[in-house]
């Protein structure tokens, strides 16, 4: 079998960080990420023809479908070749409707958005609807996949995180210390609304925020909230591991990258019960909140009791084990034989 993985790297994401770590897990993949085949003002020319309402289609995707076009024509004639959109809402357009009638040859895609998201963006489906299968990173997207595009072989395979870069301090911090990361989806005005009440209640307690111009502009200055943008991995890792735990509200989710990592470093998690999470944290006794009320008590009540932020952490490590890339790598090499 040969496999071809079509790559896009979200900018903001650290080098240990995205879905695109699956490329060091799948041995042997061909990856192709739209290196210059043709002149950039003929691709770009050529990606305006396409309407993003069938998904995000651009110069790059351009290069990256002549890429595909020219590894399919070189793969064996004798053996099934598989192409892997690991971002399923970009880039798929007019080679699997060239090869859509090639029998060796099978497409399929992980989905990253949530439903709510993926129909607004998405109305024009007529190009997903020629895969033979899909990879759903939150379970919340399953039944939706399987109705919007018709489609028989959808499976919930988990994102995965980097287990032996994101791991727990070797020390317990000692001073109470949240930490919130991310911006896509995030729940500002409940992060807006409980850090004021949180800092009144706990006059000793640091706020490190990593997000972008925007979380700084909606969150009230305090001395003790402590902005952060552009980190660099060893830096990400370094506020992971001074937390007590990580607060994270949100709007919506699949899969969520910042609780990955913060499972992975053995943190406690307080996050929203919404789209994906109650599978991520299945089974931690982590804190999924439906209200402001929820998150402020349910979060003094943690950081007042080191036994609980020490048991909750360890269930939060021990989860992320099931997390690990090798462990999804596995999962999603299993799901292509079934495409066969």
């Amino acid at each position: 079998m040969k496999t071809f993985l079509v790559h896009h790297r979200t900018s903001h994401h650290a080098h240990y960080s995205g879905y695109a770590r699956l490329i060091d897990f799948i041995a042997d993949a061909q990856v192709l990420e739209g290196k210059t085949q043709l002149p950039y003002r003929v691709a770009q020319w050529l990606g305006k023809q396409a309407s993003n309402d069938a998904g995000l289609y651009n110069s790059s995707s351009v290069q990256k479908e002549i890429e595909i076009f020219r590894g399919l024509r070189k793969a064996p004639q004798n053996e099934t070749s598989i192409v892997h959109y690991l971002n399923a809402e970009r880039d798929i357009r007019y080679v699997i409707k060239f090869f859509s009638r090639a029998e060796r040859i099978r497409f399929c895609a992980s989905f990253h958005k949530p439903p709510a998201i993926l129909k607004e963006r998405i109305p024009i489906t007529k190009h997903l609807k020629q895969l033979h299968g899909a990879i759903c990173v939150g379970y919340n997207q399953v039944e939706f996949i399987q109705n919007w595009l018709d489609l028989e072989k959808v499976r919930y395979i988990p994102h995965g995180v980097d287990i032996e870069f994101f791991k727990p301090a070797v020390s317990i911090p000692k001073a109470p210390r949240l930490l919130f990361v991310g911006q896509h989806l995030r729940d500002f005005d409940m992060l807006q609304h409980c850090l004021p009440v949180l800092l009144a209640a706990m006059p000793d307690l640091q706020v490190d925020i990593v997000s972008g111009k925007q979380a700084q502009e909606l969150i009230s200055a305090h001395c003790r909230i402590h902005f952060h943008k552009q980190v660099n991995d060893d830096q990400l890792l370094a506020l992971y591991q001074q937390a007590s735990l990580l607060f994270l509200p949100l709007v919506d989710a699949t899969a969520c990258n910042s609780i990955l990592e913060g499972l992975a470093c053995g943190l406690p998690i307080v996050t929203s019960s919404v789209g994906g999470n109650p599978k991520y944290l299945e089974g931690t006794e982590n804190l999924l909140c439906d209200s402001a009320t929820a998150f402020i008590e349910g979060t003094l009540d943690l950081l007042q009791s080191e036994s609980k932020l020490t048991q909750l952490g360890a269930a939060s490590r021990q989860k992320a084990l099931d997390y690990s890339w090798t462990e999804v790598a596995a999962q999603i090499k299993d799901f292509y034989r079934t495409l066969v």
